[in-house]
């Protein structure tokens, strides 16, 4: 029951995250993410095998401090966006504000009596990680494209992010994990108390 909670909240979690991008990307232009079939809430259409699947299984047998994991990213043509760059920032930071935002609804939930102590911290914990996860200025995270959202979007470094990135994130995660994993949790408490203030 422990698994099948986490996993769904974390489907959940990325699921809407990559929607939330892709209904950014469609407010301001592209429609890239639309013709694909990707505006859907099926998760089907996003769940990544090994993202969404095989690193929270684990992650969870091997008790890791927190769980992450990702879907298929939306497909974005950031050449579209207009403004580009207020574009650019803002369908990055559609997918953690998401996260942030359903963290609030589920503390929501949870003081109307709606969900269970154990459901809400869980669902409120997955998603508050991921938003700081997602956060990490670092390329292809949203925050590394929130801060070079000033960049001509064909340049050169986007185009070697995209071919390597997701190396480079793992990578940098395993070389620098102890420091990684203070600064994800920073975030994460900063989130936290905003959702709290919030309630």
């Amino acid at each position: 029951m422990e698994i099948l909670i986490k996993i769904t909240c974390l489907v959940i979690a990325i699921v809407l995250h990559e929607l939330a991008h892709g209904l950014a990307a469609y407010g301001f232009g592209d429609h890239t993410a639309k013709y694909a079939g990707r505006l859907s809430l099926n998760p089907l259409r996003h769940i990544d095998p090994m993202g969404s699947i095989f690193l929270p299984l684990l992650l969870f047998f091997t008790h890791a401090p927190f769980l992450i994991g990702w879907a298929k990213p939306v497909p974005i043509n950031f050449m579209h966006l207009r403004p580009q760059r207020i574009g650019v920032f803002f369908v990055a930071f559609a997918g953690p504000l998401m996260n942030i935002f359903l963290a609030l609804i589920t503390g929501v939930f949870w003081k109307m009596g709606f969900l269970g102590n154990d459901v809400a911290n869980t669902a409120i914990q997955i998603n508050v990680i991921l938003a700081a996860f997602n956060l990490l200025p670092i390329l292809p995270l949203d925050g590394g494209r929130m801060i070079t959202c000033f960049l001509p979007q064909n340049h050169k470094l986007f185009r070697f992010f995209d071919r390597f990135g997701l190396m480079i994130v793992i990578g940098t995660l395993m070389m620098f994990s102890s420091f990684i994993h203070k600064i994800i949790f920073v975030i994460a408490d900063t989130i936290l108390g905003l959702v709290n203030g919030l309630l």
